[in-house]
């Protein structure tokens, strides 16, 4: 897929040329992860990032992480298992 952006409403953006497109994808992976709109696997592909790359990302930008059941029974054994070496 190919998103158009009007040349004009670049004007102005202060980000480097050379790291435009990353970071917009990673910016609109971020909105649309927070809205609820996008998986976080699907996120972190749209942003080219790791889960743990992603997750700092959101972290840095203060955007909060949704949190189900699965998801901190998953945290809570990781954090036994990395409590106990």
């Amino acid at each position: 897929m190919t998103l158009s952006l009007p040349a004009e409403s670049l004007i102005g953006v202060r980000i480097p040329p050379r790291q435009l497109q990353q970071e917009l994808c990673r910016r609109l992976a971020a909105a649309l992860f927070s809205d609820g709109v996008l998986s976080g696997a699907s996120a972190c592909r749209m942003a080219g990032m790791t889960k743990a790359e992603f997750q700092h990302m959101l972290g840095e930008r203060g955007i909060q992480q949704p949190l189900d059941e699965p998801d901190l029974d998953q945290d809570l054994s990781n954090l036994a298992a990395w409590r106990s070496r």
